[in-house]
């Protein structure tokens, strides 16, 4: 294995997604620990540096944060280490548009490296811990809909219509593809496309007949993972609304 690939390998693993496949690795996973991240992400600058220091010192304006903050807050995202680092560097997905399309996405990318903003967000969150509200942050990943005993209500004729509905969609993202992406729909034919209001209208649908996610992945083409966090916010936005 030569430098360049190993290099491609670790930064999945430090983003959260499998090098096999593409898909976001499971919250509870050994991978997603503070440490294990910032050991991985001190490799990838070793390794892009040759084992050159890397400087460390940050001139960060406190408004882009809070900025960023209440952005996420708005679109129900968790302020993780992780995630401050890859909206910074403009490297994380999002299903959601109106974080990609802001104006702060993507500020620092060729300016800091990952390592850098590990630690930095790792220091930033530990030292204003006791300030910062994130009870309204990822409040959907409490839904256990996905976790409660198997059920589904859909018939085959209703699966059949369902699958031909999404394949109607189409694709869009088809081109400039990462290896990452191309690797995941290999598995997954609709992974990384962005979530349209349509396609989310036929997941609230079928959610109302199954929380069956092998079912669903087959369904909507897509990996279980992507189509849980879809139909968590789905159902939590729903409960608010009541």
């Amino acid at each position: 294995m030569d430098i360049n690939k190993a290099i491609k390998i670790l930064e999945l693993l430090a983003s959260g997604h499998s090098p096999a496949t593409g898909e976001m690795i499971n919250d509870e996973s050994v991978l997603n620990e503070r440490d294990v991240i910032r050991a991985l992400q001190i490799a990838i600058d070793h390794l892009k540096t040759g084992g050159a220091e890397i400087r460390v010192d940050i001139e960060f304006p406190e408004d882009d944060i809070k900025n960023v903050f209440q952005l996420y807050k708005e679109n129900e995202e968790n302020p993780s280490v992780n995630s401050l680092v890859g909206f910074f560097l403009g490297t994380r997905k999002y299903i959601n548009q109106n974080i990609v399309t802001n104006k702060l996405y993507g500020k620092f990318k060729n300016i800091y490296t990952k390592g850098q903003l590990l630690d930095y967000f790792t220091r930033y969150l530990l030292e204003n811990r006791n300030e910062i509200d994130t009870k309204n942050f990822n409040n959907y990943r409490t839904v256990d809909f996905f976790q409660k005993e198997k059920f589904n209500k859909l018939s085959k004729e209703a699966i059949n219509q369902l699958k031909d509905k999404i394949n109607e969609l189409g694709i869009l993202k088809t081109e400039n593809l990462s290896e990452s992406v191309i690797s995941s729909r290999k598995y997954h034919p609709r992974a990384y496309e962005h979530w349209s209001e349509k396609e989310l209208e036929l997941l609230a649908k079928a959610i109302k007949y199954t929380n069956d996610l092998d079912l669903l992945s087959e369904c909507f083409q897509r990996g279980k993972g992507s189509i849980e966090s879809c139909g968590q916010k789905i159902i939590h936005k729903s409960a608010i609304s009541e």
